[in-house]
């Protein structure tokens, strides 16, 4: 009887002190994530340096053939850098490694124009919507085989897309029947252009950039989503996980700059039309009389 009670009681102050290991653990982890969160943000006051991931993507961002780099984006962080007296060092990405970008800490924020996915959001914060945009595909101008999203997805059909990019995701997830080519990079023109050469049948893109591709190219390429863009999803920017004090500030800032009308007023300055859907709201009165 007195070796069961002896047993019984190591048993019982086994699982006390596993308990108590794994609290302090989980204390720990929490603790870390929010010192690395403090972290960044200090580290940007304390240097006044900012480190910014990007792409050109106009009209979001522009690079010209100086170097200089514009588009509404980068107004909008070169505003954030100047009321805080910060200076900006800009990194280029692509749209397959800004999230790598982040998390290796190569940079701090990116303003890539991302879509927010639900991929995505498990490898990085998004800060608020910027705009809303959708997504179209391209095909050379006599190619009648598609009147939907979804009637794409036909044996020996090859897909052009962006490794990274929003067509990119969409296509991993869709499409079965297809034959799928991945082009690196930032630029979007490479997929569309292999449309044009006959090396894809079909080029998914951003609805912008594949409606100012069309233009230019307009006896060879069509748009094919042009009047109803598939896919309508928030474009946004990004920060690391666990970045909280850092993305809180930006969204802060980011809704400063929309309620004072600057948000939009850089947009048209660069030429931008990109929606921004209103939420109406609808009360309903539920009291019984």
């Amino acid at each position: 009887m007195s070796n069961s009670k002896n047993r019984l009681r190591l048993l019982a102050f086994g699982v006390a002190l596993i308990t108590i290991i794994l609290l302090s653990l989980a204390s720990c982890t929490s603790n870390s994530q929010q010192a690395v969160g403090k972290f960044t943000l200090q580290q940007i006051s304390t240097t006044s340096k900012l480190k910014v991931g990007y792409l050109v993507f106009p009209p979001t961002i522009t690079k010209s053939s100086s170097g200089e780099l514009g588009g509404h984006h980068v107004e909008a962080i070169k505003e954030i850098a100047r009321l805080n007296n910060w200076k900006l060092e800009f990194i280029e990405t692509d749209w397959a490694g800004f999230a790598a970008g982040l998390n290796s800490r190569r940079f701090d924020v990116s303003i890539v124009p991302t879509f927010v996915t639900v991929p995505r959001a498990l490898s990085v914060y998004f800060t608020r919507p910027l705009f809303f945009a959708g997504n179209s595909a391209i095909v050379r101008i006599n190619d009648n085989r598609f009147t939907s999203i979804e009637s794409i997805d036909q044996p020996g059909v090859v897909v052009a897309v962006t490794q990274g990019e929003a067509g990119d995701e969409y296509a991993r997830a869709n499409f079965k029947k297809v034959k799928v080519t991945r082009y690196s990079g930032g630029d979007l023109s490479l997929a569309f252009q292999a449309v044009i050469s006959g090396r894809a049948d079909v080029a998914l893109g951003d609805a912008y950039a594949t409606s100012q591709f069309v233009k230019a190219h307009a006896t060879q390429v069509k748009d094919l989503f042009a009047q109803s863009p598939y896919n309508l999803t928030p474009v946004s920017w990004a920060v690391r996980r666990g970045d909280d004090e850092l993305l809180n500030f930006l969204n802060n800032s980011l809704n400063a700059f929309d309620y004072q009308g600057y948000l939009l007023n850089w947009e048209r300055k660069a030429g931008a039309n990109w929606l921004h859907p209103k939420k109406i709201w609808e009360f309903t009165n539920n009291t019984n009389n």
